[in-house]
């Protein structure tokens, strides 16, 4: 073929192209015109009092539309002192008007719409009768007989709006659940009603430890009769193995009734009324992995602030970081894993909560939060949050206690749609993109739920202070915080989740799809004899597993103990243990690459594409600036993109093995995503 001839077809070929694209362009935003955008970040709109009128609601969607919003989440509220007159009473007609009204709006302008499945939190309210509200356990013996009974919490739901007062419900009950669903199931057989997302807010369910059918599920899933055991459940420490497996098998029932009555049944209800389902699982008596896994969008929660080495970032120095604790992007990884493990498409976030009081919080303070949600896997942000306020009030308008004001009165509001404008585009990019994680980091959580818990008896994981104490003062926590600083990628991983891993070709596929290379199991007290047996199988097919400084000590539960425990030592005996300061070198023995990354101080994370391995990177400290830089991707070419400046350039690029040498510019404060793109795009490049 002549060169004339071969410029001619390539010149064909790429009409073709153009307009395959053109027409692609065209029906995507014909079709997206209609919808809401994901990209954008939305926010917690809080209804006080549900005082809400149509006026109001238009200006305040028209304003947050302008701004840059994709959407919001209604949750009604108390009330504006003073204006009980004009409150909404929740799901009255007249509220159902109101968000009919609201979602139609909200259409008009490209804006979605989710709500909370209630008012305040937790879930609760009028519907919810004492034999379904939340309970505790009182042992108590009579006549020589020990017995236990269930009492009433007589919690009420926090800061309920009109018309959502009421008790808050047992979220062990399925048949309460699904009772308090019913009013919400009638509601959204009428499409007028068509918001996006349902949710569920933090588990704050306090003192309640029972149901009226526990010791039923309990010798359901345990096998055996808890009742003779009843003056141990009273205990409020552990003092023998014995003790702590009866606690054991407590704690587990009490998760896996948090899991399947209330957790799944509640998912699975949302998507039978056509919506999906926002979760914030954190704070419950259950495993998180597993709890966040069952919601179609895992949420987590950045609450508070912290100290970041950029140059002027100031924060708020009445922050109680005893009280609250210090936001940790290894807390976060509990939502981002359970969502990578499942392959789900969205992880969101509750951003920038009480980062200082009313009218004292600056943009700069707020954007390093983001970049360190998105590096740690958020691709869905919602600023917490936005009253609504009439148009006409004067300034400042309505003010939610608890959030940072990101409303039309806010004083940085002119600014806002920067921000908004540049966390579009990076979600745009994290979203069409999947985790390209290798090691699966196993949460023992037997070891907590084998004790007593003190006087409520239940362990409530929470973000905050306390909780993270539970969760990262143990070996698992060393584990997680030396895979950070060493600049590996990895997911945390749970006895469930576990259970579901397949091992084939070379690698571990989680129950979701996604590939792994390895599973590190930290010191281990108790081991439960499904997760044993799956770890076998695994064993046995060629899967590397690590265990770190020593092999489980124990089975978890009470049934079957001393066989088990035989098993245990079975498995034990072909096993050998890796020291976690060797951990590092173990994992590169087996292909594993770390990022240097880390120790300059910048984070990251690593996905993958269709053009190749993508990185999101964000640099919160002063040791770097410029210089060379070893990432653990390849490619035939790089693409530098800074979303804030919206610049590209293309960069040279020096191979050393596994890894790639760039050159990068890169300020305290600053992120940049960083696309490797593959040798096939490349040739289809060229074909054209």
């Amino acid at each position: 073929m002549s060169f004339t001839k071969l410029e001619n077809q390539r010149l064909a070929n790429f009409r073709r192209v153009c307009l395959l694209i053109t027409f692609f362009l065209i029906g995507m935003f014909t079709t997206n015109a209609q919808k809401y955008d994901t990209h954008k970040p939305w926010a917690y709109w809080w209804w006080m009092g549900s005082a809400v009128d149509e006026a109001g609601i238009r200006k305040n969607l028209q304003d947050y539309a302008q701004a840059g919003f994709g959407g919001l989440h209604i949750i009604p509220i108390y009330g504006v002192k003073g204006n009980d007159a004009n409150n909404l009473d929740f799901l009255s007609p007249k509220w159902n008007q109101m968000l009919a009204f609201t979602v139609k709006e909200a259409n008009n302008l490209g804006l979605g719409i989710d709500m909370t499945m209630g008012t305040g939190w937790p879930f609760g309210g009028k519907q919810v009768s004492e034999n379904e509200a939340a309970k505790y356990f009182e042992v108590f013996t009579e006549n020589g007989k020990t017995s236990v009974r269930a009492l009433p919490t007589k919690q009420k739901v926090k800061r309920a709006a009109p018309g959502g007062e009421g008790l808050v419900l047992d979220h062990f009950n399925k048949e309460a659940l699904e009772h308090y669903m019913k009013p919400f199931q009638t509601l959204f057989q009428s499409p007028e009603y068509g918001v996006r997302a349902l949710y569920n807010d933090s588990y704050e369910v306090y003192g309640a430890n029972w149901t009226s059918n526990f010791l039923e599920e309990f010798q359901k899933r345990r096998g055996y009769d808890l009742t003779p055991y009843l003056s141990t459940l009273a205990k409020t420490e552990t003092k023998d193995l014995l003790e702590k497996r009866i606690f054991g098998d407590y704690n587990a029932t009490i998760a896996d009734l948090c899991r399947e009555a209330f957790t799944k049944t509640w998912a699975e209800g949302v998507r039978k009324m056509g919506k999906i389902s926002r979760n914030e699982a954190h704070g419950s008596p259950g495993n998180m992995l597993d709890l966040y896994a069952l919601s179609d969008v895992p949420e987590t929660e950045y609450f508070g602030t912290k100290y970041f080495d950029i140059p002027n970032f100031r924060r708020d120095p009445k922050f109680e970081e005893t009280r609250y604790g210090i936001p940790d992007p290894l807390v976060i990884k509990f939502a981002t894993s359970a969502a990578n493990t499942e392959n789900k498409k969205f992880v969101g976030s509750e951003t920038a909560t009480w980062l200082a009081d009313h009218f004292k919080v600056s943009l700069s303070q707020v954007k390093p939060i983001i970049d360190e949600s998105l590096t740690s896997g958020i691709n869905h942000i919602f600023y917490h949050g936005v009253p609504y306020s009439p148009p006409q009030d004067a300034y400042p308008g309505w003010l939610f206690y608890a959030s940072t004001n990101f409303n039309q009165q806010s004083h940085f509001w002119n600014e806002l749609h920067f921000l908004n404008e540049y966390i579009a585009r990076c979600q745009a990019l994290l979203q069409e993109s999947k985790a390209q994680n290798d090691v699966l980091l196993y949460f023992p959580i037997h070891d907590i739920w084998h004790d007593a818990g003190g006087k409520e008896h239940v362990h409530l994981l929470s973000v905050h202070a306390n909780a993270q104490e539970l969760l990262f003062n143990n070996s698992f926590g060393q584990v997680a915080k030396l895979l950070q600083s060493k600049g590996f990628n990895y997911d945390y991983i749970s006895d469930l989740q576990l259970t579901q891993l397949k091992y084939a070709n070379g690698k571990l596929q989680s129950h979701g799809g996604l590939t792994y290379k390895t599973i590190v199991i930290p010191k281990t007290q108790y081991l439960p004899t499904e997760t044993l047996k799956a770890l076998q199988t695994l064993q046995k097919q060629g899967a590397p597993i690590l265990f770190i400084d020593q092999l489980p000590a124990n089975t978890a539960g009470f049934r079957n103990w001393e066989s088990n425990e035989a098993l245990l030592a079975k498995f034990n005996a072909s096993l050998k243990t890796t020291d976690i300061s060797t951990l590092p070198n173990a994992l590169a023995k087996l292909g594993i690459t770390s990022e240097e990354m880390a120790s300059k101080g910048i984070s990251f994370i690593k996905k993958k594409n269709s053009k190749g391995t993508l990185y999101f990177i964000s640099n919160f400290s002063q040791k770097f600036q410029e210089g060379n830089l070893l990432l653990g991707a390849k490619g035939e070419a790089v693409e530098i993109y800074d979303p804030l400046h919206q610049t590209k350039e293309y960069i040279s690029l020096n191979k050393k093995g596994a890894y790639t040498e760039i050159k990068l510019a890169l300020l305290a404060g600053e992120s940049r995503f960083v696309q490797f793109f593959d040798k096939n795009l490349l040739r289809l490049l060229l074909k054209i």
